[in-house]
C-alpha cells in the first residue's frame, strides 16, 4: 500500500503553490502556521526532501561530469533563480547542494551545515528549494506551477553506472590528465557516466565512496520562524 505524504511535506508543497501564484504574504503565513504545528525540524526535513526530489530532475547527458564545476554552476543558478542577495549566498548553496545530495554520508559540506541554527537551515534550504524550482523550470521549459504540480517525495537514489577520475584544472600549461596535480592546478573529481544521470545520483555516488553514515539533521524547534521569500 502506498504511503501518504507526511503533513509537513504537504504543507511545504502548498507553500510553493502559493508562491507560484505570487501570493507571498499568504505563503509566509501558511508556512509560519505549519512550523507552529509540526515544528521546524519536520519542516526542514520536508524542504530537504523537496530539494532532493528537484535534484533528481537536474540531469546530465552521458559523458564526463566535472563534479566541482557542476556544483558551482547549479549553486550559481540557484542563487540567481531564488533572488537571494544575502552575503555568502553562493557558498551556502554550494554547501547545501553537496550536503543534500550526499544522503547523510560524510561530505566536505557537513561541517558548514552543522554550524547553522535551525532557523538558518530553514532560511537557506527554502532559498535552495525555490532556486532549484527555477532551474528545473528553465531546463524543462515549463512553468513554476507545472513543476510544483509534479513534485513527488524522493525515492531511494539510484546508482549511476560510470567511472570516477581525477582531473587537474589550472592555467600553468601542464597536461590536465597527467596523473598528478601540477603546481598551480586544482584537483577536481570527475564522473564519466555511461548514461544520462541526475545531480542527486552523482552526488550520492560520490558520497558512497565513503561508508560511514552521519545524521542528516537534528534540528531543534525555534521560538519563531524567520522565513526567506525571494523578491
Amino acid at each position: 500500500m502506498e504511503l501518504l505524504p507526511a503533513p509537513a511535506w504537504s504543507d511545504v508543497i502548498d507553500y510553493l503553490r502559493f508562491l507560484g501564484t505570487e501570493l507571498l504574504v499568504a505563503a509566509t503565513d501558511m508556512l509560519d502556521d505549519a512550523i507552529d504545528r509540526h515544528g521546524v525540524g519536520a519542516i526542514n526535513d520536508a524542504v530537504a526532501d523537496v530539494c532532493r526530489s528537484l535534484m533528481e530532475r537536474v540531469t546530465f547527458d552521458s559523458g564526463t561530469v566535472d563534479i566541482h564545476r557542476v556544483v558551482d554552476q547549479v549553486a550559481w543558478r540557484t542563487v540567481e533563480a531564488s533572488g537571494d542577495e544575502r552575503p555568502g549566498a553562493l557558498d551556502r548553496q554550494r554547501s547545501l547542494i553537496v550536503f543534500l545530495g550526499s544522503e547523510g554520508l560524510p561530505c566536505a559540506a557537513h561541517g558548514d551545515i552543522a554550524s547553522w541554527s535551525a532557523e538558518e537551515f530553514l532560511r537557506n534550504s527554502i532559498a535552495c528549494m525555490i532556486g532549484l524550482l527555477g532551474v528545473v523550470s528553465d531546463d524543462q521549459q515549463v512553468s513554476i506551477a507545472d513543476v510544483v504540480a509534479t513534485i513527488e517525495p524522493p525515492r531511494s537514489v539510484g546508482t549511476p553506472e560510470g567511472t570516477f577520475g581525477l582531473a587537474s584544472r589550472g592555467s600553468g600549461g601542464a597536461e590536465p590528465f597527467a596523473g598528478v596535480v601540477p603546481r598551480g592546478y586544482t584537483a577536481n573529481i570527475t564522473f564519466v557516466g555511461e548514461e544520462r544521470c541526475s545531480l542527486r545520483a552523482v552526488l550520492a555516488r560520490v558520497a558512497l565512496l565513503r561508508d560511514v553514515a552521519v545524521p542528516v539533521s537534528s534540528q531543534s524547534t525555534p521560538s519563531s520562524a524567520d522565513t526567506f521569500i525571494p523578491r
